[in-house]
């Protein structure tokens, strides 16, 4: 989806659907909003991320990404000057929990660190075995 804002144009807090779609229905387990517009073609327009107290903001330059969970509280500033443009989608993962892909992200890059500095050895094949299974067992297709 291709979204534009001016003229104070922006997107108060929200989560994002947990459904999206409409011919094929998926769960929105991430968010990814790409930045088409440089930073200097408009004032305002940040997206915005509420973590309690703390507030994360992002204005990207034209090309850049960035990956949320779709459960993250968020906004978009109002646009005070000129036109952004933005390009919005939403991944379902095929683990469907945030914390199990954490520890399947942590197996793998404990994985990388072993076999970039001991090479293959019996640590690498218990954390791939461990991994695999865990994907095995978490994995919805």
């Amino acid at each position: 989806m291709i979204s534009q804002s001016q003229h104070s144009g922006g997107y108060g807090d929200h989560v994002d659907d947990a459904l999206m779609g409409s011919e094929a229905i998926l769960r929105s387990d991430l968010s990814c909003t790409l930045f088409l517009s440089n930073p200097d073609d408009y004032q305002g327009g940040e997206l915005v991320f509420s973590f309690g107290a703390q507030q994360l903001s992002y204005k990207l330059p034209a090309g850049h990404a960035i990956i949320y969970p779709s459960t993250s509280l968020h906004r978009v500033n109002p646009v005070t000057e000129g036109v952004r443009h933005v390009g919005i989608t939403w991944l379902e993962s095929y683990i469907r929990h945030a914390d199990q892909r954490e520890v399947l992200q942590d197996l793998d890059n404990a994985r990388r660190e072993i076999m970039k500095t001991q090479g293959k050895s019996n640590a690498f094949d218990k954390i791939s075995k461990s991994h695999a299974n865990l994907l095995r067992l978490w994995a919805e297709t």
